[in-house]
């Protein structure tokens, strides 16, 4: 008798189970259209995409001024290569004219 009784509640939840199946499988072929018709909306719909590059270019500006102020050759160094330059040429005349 017992496993009668388990039988049956068994048959029970399995005809429970199939049911809550059937109204699933019902309302996803009540919905199926729709997201078919809403999935072919997206692919079809062309995408326009903006992009803001204010900010990018106000900084690429920034960096590019930076970077002009910041190579520049001391005044020092111009005449300092100056010097050597007048040095050198003053030992070359020198030499010439003792050779």
């Amino acid at each position: 008798m017992r496993k009668n009784l388990s039988q049956q509640k068994l048959l029970e939840i399995l005809t429970s189970e199939i049911e809550t199946l059937k109204q699933t499988t019902e309302n996803i072929n009540e919905i199926a259209p729709e997201i078919a018709r809403q999935l072919h909306a997206l692919k079809t719909t062309k995408v326009k995409i903006g992009v803001d590059t204010d900010k990018l270019e106000q900084l690429l500006e920034d960096h590019k001024r930076k970077l002009d102020k910041s190579v520049v050759i001391p005044h020092w160094f111009l005449w300092m290569i100056a010097v050597i330059m007048i040095w050198l040429i003053i030992q070359n005349v020198v030499y010439l004219y003792l050779k």
